[in-house]
């Protein structure tokens, strides 16, 4: 902060630390002429599933995404245009953590976000047990009406782990979702940032109510809990006001 020219007014060194998401890839498919157009609902449904050997109950997610629209041609993970689906394959609790940085003192200024996306080799590990779960799914007979070829990855992508992990390097992406950078915990955890009623260690009157207080991402999309922390946190307030 202090190169930047912001003063510091209490040195907490968890913040901007664990910066927690889902990271996603997409594999794409040309689907068959006049399955789908721009009409088409983007998702509709998705499947969860447990890695194999994983210690986490439904760490995978599979979730096909129309791309037929200017909205769902956003998720394609091959460069063109293309009518097609794109099955999406997400992570729901990486071991891999990042960090976020200030890039100006403006508070308009977009951050430096590092996620390090698949860092952690348990993490690649993962993905690529789930990556050919959605492979062999993708070739079952039930899907011949529906996809006509797999554009990405490629059968090379695919012929070694080496090579998948390339694959899912290159392609690992937000599920925007982004937690944890002003973690929860008790004052004896130097990452810790809040304590368990969202106010910042070591000041008055300031809380961190929203997704970075999580220590770690929630297993789903983040919207849900992150408005029960802000219901609790305004309980809390409005009690005490009550009590004056």
């Amino acid at each position: 902060l202090r190169t930047l020219g912001v003063p510091v007014v209490q040195d907490l060194p968890g913040v901007g630390e664990n910066l927690r998401d889902h990271p996603m890839v997409i594999t794409l498919f040309q689907t068959r002429p006049g399955l789908l157009d721009d009409r088409s609902p983007v998702l509709q449904a998705g499947l969860r599933f447990t890695a194999e050997g994983s210690a986490t109950r439904n760490d995978l997610y599979i979730i096909p995404i129309s791309v037929a629209s200017e909205r769902g041609s956003a998720f394609a993970s091959a460069p063109g245009s293309v009518i097609g689906t794109g099955i999406g394959l997400a992570l729901e609790n990486a071991s891999s953590a990042g960090v976020l940085r200030l890039a100006a003192a403006d508070p308009h200024a977009q951050p430096l976000l590092n996620y390090r996306y698949l860092s952690d080799p348990g993490d690649r590990a993962r993905m690529r047990y789930g990556l050919r779960v959605l492979i062999r799914l993708s070739q079952h007979p039930a899907y011949a009406a529906l996809l006509q070829s797999r554009l990405s990855p490629t059968e090379a992508d695919l012929a070694s782990d080496p090579a998948l992990d390339a694959w899912l390097l290159a392609h690992a992406t937000t599920q925007h979702h982004s937690s944890g950078t002003c973690k929860m915990g008790p004052a004896t955890d130097p990452m810790a940032v809040v304590d368990q009623y969202c106010r910042v260690h070591g000041l008055e009157g300031l809380r961190v109510v929203d997704a970075s207080v999580m220590p770690d991402v929630v297993r789903a999309n983040t919207n849900a809990t992150t408005i029960m922390i802000a219901e609790r946190v305004a309980d809390w307030l409005r009690a005490a006001g009550r009590e004056g």
